[in-house]
């Protein structure tokens, strides 16, 4: 599965922020500390205090603050079955045109398909 971040934990300070694009279906969880997370589109925010998890709705961006030193941890969507199975079809698609793309294409003069004349 490809990550999203280059690292899935981040400390925070207190005061400190992080903004994330497209989170959608993302996982926050807080080992420690306390803080409060905006949502675009979304008129309440939501507080969250070690322990806590919460999943991201919709795929806007986010913007985590802290108002204690915190640990986060970003977790990734599990995938589903159908992303599974497209991710296989893309694979083989690609494999596909790969070896069209290497075939050798003969013209129909320098093929014979019948007695010679």
């Amino acid at each position: 599965m490809e990550t999203k971040y280059a690292r899935p934990e981040w400390n925070l300070q207190a005061g400190g922020i992080l903004s994330i694009d497209d989170a959608g279906d993302w996982e926050v969880s807080l080992a420690r500390g306390h803080v409060w997370l905006t949502l675009e589109g979304y008129s309440q925010d939501k507080w969250l205090g070690a322990g806590d998890r919460f999943r991201v709705p919709g795929d806007g961006r986010m913007v985590i603050e802290a108002e204690t030193d915190a640990r986060i941890r970003l977790e990734p969507p599990a995938a589903s079955a159908v992303q599974r199975l497209l991710a296989r079809i893309e694979r083989s698609t690609r494999r596909g045109a790969r070896t069209v793309a290497n075939a050798t294409v003969y013209s129909a003069e320098r093929i014979s398909c019948g007695p010679a004349r």
